[in-house]
């Protein structure tokens, strides 16, 4: 492998690994959400999103282990501040609209996150950049899911 090769892939690498990390924390965050909210359609839009993050992640590995690489798990202290915070500002009678605007809010902070990314690897394979869209694209859907449970 030529030395541009090598930075190549470790550019790829540290792109995959940094979105990994993103869906994982949001797919972890809202789960903790989901676990914090009664039954109804907040809650079935939420478990959709969930399944969405889990499926990005699932691409992200398996573009990882195409490369001999492992993604890296979130730190303990991150999802421990998430965790509290989540559980600080939502409880049994949090109103659907309070919980869509905390989950649009974190969702939006994502999006820019990631393109941001996008934007800082842009010399990386197109293949694994439409992973990078992909994960854009369900956190755009995320949020404009969300929109409809904004109605107080």
């Amino acid at each position: 492998m030529t030395k541009e090769q090598q930075v190549k892939t470790e550019r790829e690498t540290e792109f995959l690994k940094q979105l990994h990390q993103a869906a994982q924390m949001g797919r972890d965050t809202l789960e903790h959400v989901n676990n914090n909210i009664g039954p109804g359609e907040l809650r079935s839009a939420v478990e959709k999103d969930i399944f969405d993050y889990s499926d990005v992640c699932a691409d992200i590995t398996r573009k990882l282990d195409s490369l001999g690489e492992k993604p890296e798990p979130v730190g303990k202290l991150s999802k421990l501040m998430s965790s509290m915070m989540i559980d600080f500002k939502i409880s049994d009678d949090t109103p659907e609209s309070e919980v869509a605007k905390m989950i649009i809010d974190g969702t939006t902070k994502g999006v820019t996150e990631c393109t941001s990314h996008l934007s800082a690897y842009n010399d990386i394979d197109g293949d694994i950049r439409n992973v990078g869209y992909k994960f854009l694209w369900i956190q755009q859907k995320n949020i404009d899911e969300m929109k409809r449970f904004l109605h107080n």
